[in-house]
This record gives structure tokens, C-alpha cells and sequence, in this order.
């Protein structure tokens, strides 16, 4: 029994550590605010924008255009690289520089960042 209760206490600490050690994408990306403007304010209001969580990124390039492309631990490449190519088309440099990071970070190609 005390075997038991050591390797339980074991593993609750492991899991605890694992926890604490996953990406917080908002504090690292985005200086953690909710939105990411391209002049690095807090404002969902002003377009584009990143729209940033604990486990998810969306550049937001309009009220109507979104790209959804870091959802949970998936970096959805291709979603990346279109976020990336109509942040350039928007001149949003300061955007396309944190996509092509996250992409970076991420050892994946990002085709258009």
C-alpha cells in the first residue's frame, strides 16, 4: 500500500509539472492580451488583428475573414501561410512577423510567411 500511495503521488506531481509546462499561446504571442493589433494594442475592435488564447491563435483580418490557425497543439499550416499572406497584403508586418514565429517555433514551414 505505501508503494501504491508513493507511485500516486508520484504521477499527481508528474501531471502537475506537464500542466504548468504547456504553451500559454497568449502570454507568448501576444503579450498576453486577448487581441494583438498590428501596433501591439488590445483592441478586437480594429482590424486586423490576432485574437489570442491559452490554446488558440485566429488572425483576423476583417469582422467577417478569420484564420483559425493554431487550435489547441495543432499549427494548421496552411491556414498559417493564408493568415500570413493577407496579413502582407494588409501591411500588417508586426502580424506576419508573430504567424511566421509561431510557425518557426513550431519546426514547420509556413508557405507565405
Amino acid at each position: 500500500m505505501k508503494h501504491l500511495m508513493i507511485a500516486l503521488g508520484a504521477l499527481f506531481v508528474f501531471a502537475l509539472g506537464t500542466q504548468s509546462a504547456q504553451a500559454n499561446l497568449k502570454k507568448d504571442y501576444c503579450s498576453n492580451q486577448e487581441y494583438y493589433t498590428n501596433a501591439g494594442a488590445n483592441d478586437g475592435s480594429k482590424y486586423p488583428h490576432l485574437h489570442c488564447g491559452k490554446t488558440f491563435l485566429t488572425y483576423s483580418a476583417s469582422s467577417g475573414k478569420h484564420y483559425n490557425f493554431v487550435v489547441g497543439d495543432a499549427l494548421k499550416t496552411g491556414t498559417a501561410g493564408s493568415a500570413c499572406s493577407k496579413a502582407d497584403e494588409q501591411s500588417a508586418d508586426a502580424l506576419k512577423d508573430i504567424i511566421a514565429e509561431v510557425c518557426t517555433d513550431d519546426s514547420k514551414t509556413c508557405t507565405g510567411c
